[in-house]
C-alpha cells in the first residue's frame, strides 16, 4: 500500500479562518503535518510565524490571513529566514503595490480554479483560436457564502473586501484562458442592501490584446448562486458553469462535473510544492489587481 502524497512533509498554515482551515484540512488529508498561525490560541499551535518556523521548520507555508495583512505576513516570513516554498490565498494584495523581495524557494497565489478539469479543458480546446467575445458571471447572496457565520464578521465585508477582490478569480480566469486585456469600461455599487464597506455590484468589459471583447458581472446579490463563463471563438461556443462542474461545447458535453472542491485545492498544493509548472505567479496576480483598479477606475 502506498502513502500519502506528503507523507514527512511539514506545512504551516498562516491564519484560521474558513479558508485558511480548508487549506490545513486538504493538506492534513495529503499526508502533511500541519501546523496553525492564529492570534486565536484555541485553534492554532503557534501565536507567530516566527514561532512556527523556528519550532516545526516547514517545508512548505502557506499564508491566509486577511487581505490587508497580506504584505505584512509575507514580510514577516521572509524575517525568519524561511527558503522553502510558498502559497499566497488570493487576491495578492487588496491594491496593486510591489511584492518585496523574496528569497523562497518560490511564490503562488492561491486561484485553485486553473485546476479544474473543466477550465482545463476549456484552456485545451480554445488555444491558439481565435476569441471573439467571452461573458463572465459570478453571482450569490452574501449572506449564503459560509453558512453559520455572520458575513458581516467576515473579510468579505471589510476593507480589503468587495466583490472584485473576493470574487478575483474570475478575472483571473479571464487572463489565464483568454490571454492580456486592458479594462475600458467598469461600474461598481454598493446597493445598501448589505452591511459591507466595498462593492456588492461590479460590471465591466475587458478588451483582449487580440481584440476579443469580455462582459464581466459579479455580485454577493443573486439568490441563487450561479457561475458561469461563454467563449465565442471563430469555430464554436463554448458554455462552462463552474457550479456544476460543466463544460459543453455546442451541443456536446466535454466535462460533465461535478468536482469536488478539495481536489483543486490539493492539486494546486501539489503542484505548488512540487515547484510544477500551473500555478497563478505573483507577476500574474498583480496583473489581475491592475484589471480591478481598471475596473474601478474607467
Amino acid at each position: 500500500m502506498t502513502g500519502s502524497p506528503l507523507d514527512g512533509h511539514r506545512s504551516t498554515v498562516v491564519g484560521a479562518g474558513s479558508i485558511g482551515s480548508r487549506h490545513r484540512r486538504v493538506l492534513e488529508d495529503l499526508g502533511s503535518t500541519v501546523s496553525v498561525v492564529s492570534r486565536r490560541p484555541e485553534v492554532g499551535t503557534h501565536a507567530t510565524i516566527a514561532e512556527a518556523v523556528d519550532a516545526t521548520e516547514p517545508d512548505y507555508v502557506v499564508l491566509a490571513t486577511e487581505t490587508e495583512r497580506h504584505l505584512e505576513s509575507i514580510e514577516r516570513l521572509v524575517d525568519t529566514g524561511f527558503r522553502g516554498r510558498a502559497l499566497l490565498e488570493k487576491p495578492a494584495f487588496d491594491d496593486v503595490r510591489p511584492f518585496p523581495d523574496l528569497p523562497f524557494a518560490s511564490v503562488a497565489v492561491g486561484y485553485q480554479l486553473r485546476f479544474h478539469p473543466a477550465v482545463q479543458r476549456l484552456r485545451d480546446e480554445i488555444a491558439g483560436s481565435r476569441v471573439l467575445s467571452a461573458q463572465v458571471r459570478y453571482g450569490q447572496h452574501l449572506p449564503d457564502w459560509r453558512p453559520g457565520r455572520d458575513y458581516r464578521s467576515t473579510v468579505t465585508a471589510g476593507p480589503g473586501g468587495g466583490v472584485l477582490l473576493e470574487l478575483s478569480h474570475e478575472i483571473d480566469l479571464v487572463h489565464w484562458l483568454l490571454g492580456a486585456g486592458t479594462a475600458v469600461f467598469g461600474r461598481t455599487r454598493r446597493s445598501g442592501l448589505l452591511d459591507i464597506e466595498r462593492e456588492d455590484l461590479a460590471v465591466g468589459v475587458i478588451e483582449l490584446d487580440t481584440g476579443g471583447l469580455v462582459g464581466l458581472e459579479l455580485n454577493a446579490l443573486d439568490r441563487r448562486r450561479n457561475r458561469t463563463m461563454t467563449v465565442t471563438t471563430a469555430d464554436h461556443f463554448f458554455h462552462l458553469d463552474l457550479v456544476a462542474g460543466r463544460l459543453e461545447r455546442d451541443d456536446e458535453v466535454l466535462v460533465p462535473g461535478p468536482v469536488e472542491r478539495d481536489e483543486l485545492f490539493a492539486d494546486l498544493h501539489l503542484a505548488t510544492i512540487a515547484g510544477a509548472p500551473g500555478p497563478c505567479t505573483p507577476d500574474e496576480a498583480l496583473e489581475v489587481l491592475r484589471t480591478i483598479r481598471g475596473l474601478r477606475s474607467t
